[in-house]
């Protein structure tokens, strides 16, 4: 037992009515039963050690030359851990301590803490741990230090309202009134290893807070904040939010609503947008992207893209010939288009040489695509195969997935609103595919349904009010000649970029350049990023009129709310690909 006399070692100033003290004892101080110490006036104000036979921390005072008595925490050591992180705050009811895994235990009836305090770790002992010589591990301290900065009365108001974990991810969402100071982000302590990160955080609006707040105009008080670690590295954890000027406060998590990981990655993008903010929302999702939820989506979308599969595979109609084509098409809410497609085509004649691939991103509908499929084999003698895959994997790798079980050396992408406009469009497409395209890819011309032109090859154009908004070249792609009537000449030409609503090429280019980048989320601008491919690896893009089909834009899938984040995280992702390269050309 201690006998009240201070130890050597480093001084730690201690003001829990300013601060909370975060310290992480590593397992070999708490085999080693280690103890920390935190003194008022040469007195042990609180004694803090772990007795491992026990498995639980000792709490207790030693005042005019007595220990008072003992106060034991039970928390067990996990084999393998790093060691057990305490927190010791003080509360509107007192102080408090918490240890890793364990509810907070309020303090207030037992040890006084209040005012200035001074800790001292023991004399082996560094925050940081003496350096290593040369080809030595460097130590780890047996107590590590963690210091953060709360606020000294500041009655802030503030709110959590959800609390979202998945199995690898996390999202918070709630209110805050930083009119004081600005809320710039938030910590995040592990408490097994004494490791801090810093996560940005988004701001929305919340009409009921201005409300509440009795706001002259309005605010962004909503906050929202998502990172890497489910519920146990929530649980794990020391969350405080912190200000512009360097003060902060502690966040306590309430309940928490588990989702499985496809579903919080899809609850995730229509957050991100549909919320509402002051000003341009594209401009804040960009700056929201690059402060670092571009890379966490990109590694969530990763991570629920390695569990697609083909559930299931049917084969109609099979020739013993191989196809001249093969129409690769992506179905996705709608199985109505499977049908309409084929019965479209065989209104011009003869299916001979043509093979229908749909790839299902709606596994529910598995059973009545592939009934579907029957009879219009049986109806219009069509080759057909349907690939039903687990999820929405997304229009990039269901095409991918496609292209890989077609058996002709001919592919058209065609999506399932986009329909032959005359007998001339399908004999077209036989002409074009019995010659060799070679580096080339080919686009069709698609038309509305009141004969305007909907599509007559692509251009990149730089949004000059965004780029300068979010001080980095942002560029969108749009349509030639657009709802206009049709005028052109019929001869091909080269464009920038076609649209992925039809396209034409040898199967060997498409396999060359790996299909569409499956790091496109769902759908948009994965057609554009092929396009500069081809021409990257020296082909043409080329529009051929002759490929005159119907486009009954947007008919073709569902939308759903995640769609709309998944356009906005896709812009930026093909901006941050592509925008130097294009920017470049378009300078000559």
């Amino acid at each position: 037992m201690l006998d009240g006399t201070p130890e050597e070692g480093d001084p730690v100033e201690v003001k829990l009515d300013a601060e909370p003290f975060v310290a992480m004892f590593t397992e070999p101080a708490l085999r080693s039963s280690t103890h920390l110490n935190f003194y008022r006036d040469g007195q042990i104000a609180l004694h803090v050690k772990y007795i491992p036979m026990r498995g639980a921390f000792v709490l207790n005072d030693f005042q005019q030359g007595h220990w008072g008595e003992q106060m034991f925490v039970d928390c067990l050591l996990t084999p393998g851990a790093a060691g057990l992180s305490m927190t010791l705050a003080l509360h509107e009811d007192g102080p408090q301590i918490r240890f890793m895994g364990v509810p907070p235990v309020s303090l207030a009836e037992r040890f006084d803490l209040s005012g200035a305090l001074m800790a001292r770790v023991p004399p082996n002992i560094r925050p940081n741990g003496p350096e290593a010589a040369p080809g030595e591990r460097a130590r780890t301290p047996d107590i590590q230090v963690v210091r953060m900065t709360t606020l000294e009365g500041s009655g802030i108001q503030l709110g959590l309202d959800a609390t979202v974990t998945s199995g690898n991810a996390f999202f918070l969402e709630g209110w805050i009134d930083d009119r004081r100071s600005p809320l710039v982000g938030i910590s995040m302590v592990d408490f097994a290893t004494g490791l801090r990160a810093s996560l940005p955080v988004g701001r929305v609006r919340r009409p009921d807070v201005d409300s509440h707040l009795q706001v002259a105009r309005p605010g962004q008080f909503g906050f929202w904040v998502a990172g890497l670690g489910g519920a146990q590295q929530l649980e794990a954890a020391a969350l405080s939010l912190v200000f512009e000027d360097g003060s902060g406060v502690p966040l306590e998590l309430g309940a928490k609503f588990r989702q499985g990981e496809r579903e919080f990655f899809e609850f995730l993008l229509a957050t991100f947008g549909r919320r509402s903010v002051i000003g341009n929302i594209t401009a804040q999702s960009f700056a929201d992207l690059e402060a670092g939820y571009g890379n966490l989506l990109s590694k969530l979308y990763r991570q629920i893209a390695a569990e697609r599969r083909v559930m299931s595979h049917g084969r109609f109609g099979r020739r013993a010939q191989p196809p001249a084509i093969s129409l690769v098409c992506v179905l996705y809410g709608y199985p109505d288009f499977l049908y309409m497609l084929i019965a479209q085509f065989a209104r011009f004649g003869s299916l001979d040489g043509l093979e229908f691939i749909f790839v299902n991103n709606s596994p529910e509908l598995e059973e009545v695509l592939l009934r579907d499929a029957e009879l219009a084999s049986f109806v219009f003698r069509a080759e057909i195969q349907v690939l039903t895959l687990n999820q929405n994997s997304g229009f990039s790798h269901a095409n991918n997935v496609g292209v890989a079980a077609a058996r002709s050396k001919k592919i058209a992408i065609i999506n399932p609103d986009v329909f032959p406009r005359d007998p001339a469009a399908v004999g077209h497409l036989r002409l074009l595919c019995d010659r060799p395209l070679g580096p080339d890819i080919y686009g069709g011309k698609l038309y509305y349904a009141d004969g305007s032109v909907m599509h007559e090859g692509m251009f990149f154009k730089q949004d000059r009010r965004l780029s300068l908004l979010c001080n980095a070249p942002i560029w969108t792609v749009e349509h030639f000649r657009k709802g206009f009537a049709d005028t052109s000449s019929l001869e091909p030409r080269e464009v920038p970029a076609i649209t992925g609503a039809l396209m034409v090429l040898e199967r060997s280019l498409y396999e060359k350049l790996n299909g569409f980048n499956v790091d496109f989320v769902f759908g948009h601008y994965e057609d554009a990023d092929l396009c500069l491919r081809v021409q990257q690896a020296g082909g043409r893009v080329i529009l051929d009129p002759g490929l005159a089909y119907w486009h009954y834009e947007g008919m073709g899938s569902t939308k759903r709310p995640e769609h709309i984040g998944s356009n906005m995280y896709n812009r930026w992702f093909f901006s941050r690909l592509w925008g130097h390269r294009i920017t470049e050309h378009e300078n000559g």
